[in-house]
């Protein structure tokens, strides 16, 4: 497999956890998304449509929430 679509998947992994690891919501749904983007284009790369498929509903449902917060925040 290419080293590349590893070091993908791997970082989508550590953002995850950094993810679990923050305290404010709103690094959290940005570590959130940007988790969700690198497992979207790892799992476009291997094809892995449950993958895509988690993804796709993720990455829209944490971005509105991020523009809900800054929303009440502004």
């Amino acid at each position: 497999m290419n080293s590349w679509i590893e070091i993908i998947g791997f970082a989508g992994s550590v953002l995850t956890v950094i993810t679990y690891l923050t305290q404010r919501m709103v690094q959290l749904r940005m570590m959130a998304i940007a988790s969700s983007l690198c497992f979207a284009v790892y799992g476009t790369m291997i094809w892995s449509p449950p993958l895509i498929l988690m993804e796709a509903v993720l990455l829209p449902l944490n971005g509105w929430r991020l523009y809900q917060i800054a929303r009440e925040q502004a």
